[in-house]
């Protein structure tokens, strides 16, 4: 079971690179990196200036989203404040010619413990305040990039595919207990967080989706489709975050964005359980 989801994320991640490489090698044509990359330099200044103009709500933010990460990470016990002074309490009695070692012991793995954690708060802090200022840029790109870049990205991927002819792909019906258990356990912070972060990687991709099969495929086929290509999808979508913190190379964002996407769906991967026979 494991070793089989493992592969098909592996799979999945083998075509998204592909894909983003093909996405690449396609923005030299009908003027797409010039265009993606005034998109790109416009959309970055926008965010630094809201960034600017309004950093008090973005610390707030970030400073909330870490809090709720940390106190599920110490909720789990993934995460503890030591044993505290309830191990070898100082107390008056105690408190002689003779030093309590062990309330002294408990003392400084306690004062450690906070150390750490004020150490994964300031971590998760950090790392929220990117991801929003990342996530937001290739969301706006992504908004501008249908009216930028779409229409000559799909025409240039199109030469490449000259004979394609969608093929049939047969989805399971949804598992309604799983979909159940899945919303209960959006009541665990982490999971929450995970779920979040997971879904606003993907979102870019899943976003442009059904822009970029518009006049290919109709909306069962694009349902159909890309649920068959979940895991493409999301590591397709993580695959365009990493690229936008790459100096220069996330200029070309928007372009990729549209011929990958336009890639992954005329190559066809699937899961392996999702191919019709």
């Amino acid at each position: 079971m494991l070793k089989d989801f493992l592969q098909i994320r592996y799979q999945a991640f083998r075509e998204a690179l592909a894909c983003v490489g093909l996405g690449l090698r396609d923005t030299r044509h009908a003027g797409l990196w010039w265009r993606s990359a005034l998109c790109s330099m416009a959309v970055v200044f926008l965010w630094l200036w809201l960034y600017y103009r309004f950093a008090g709500f973005f610390q707030e933010l970030s400073m909330a989203t870490a809090l709720v990460g940390v106190g599920g990470l110490l909720s789990l016990g993934v995460l503890n404040l030591g044993p505290g002074m309830a191990s070898g309490p100082a107390t008056l009695s105690n408190m002689g010619s003779i030093v309590n070692l062990n309330a002294l012991g408990g003392l400084a793995k306690t004062l450690l413990s906070v150390v750490q954690v004020a150490l994964v708060l300031l971590a998760l802090v950090a790392f929220v305040y990117v991801l929003i200022f990342v996530v937001g840029t290739l969301s706006t790109a992504r908004v501008a990039a249908p009216w930028v870049c779409l229409r000559r990205a799909r025409e240039v991927v199109a030469r490449r595919y000259a004979d394609w002819q969608p093929a049939a792909v047969d989805v399971a019906a949804p598992n309604r207990l799983r979909q159940a258990l899945s919303l209960l356990a959006l009541l665990i912070p982490v999971w929450t967080a995970f779920v979040l972060l997971r879904a606003l990687i993907a979102w870019n991709v899943r976003f442009m989706y059904p822009a970029a099969a518009e006049g290919l495929l109709d909306t069962d086929q694009q349902r159909r489709l890309a649920a068959a290509q979940g895991p493409a999808i999301f590591m397709l979508g993580l695959l365009l975050v990493l690229m936008m913190l790459v100096p220069f190379l996330n200029l070309l964002a928007p372009a990729v964005v549209c011929t990958s996407v336009c890639h992954l769906q005329r190559r066809g991967w699937v899961k392996p359980v999702s191919v019709h026979r």
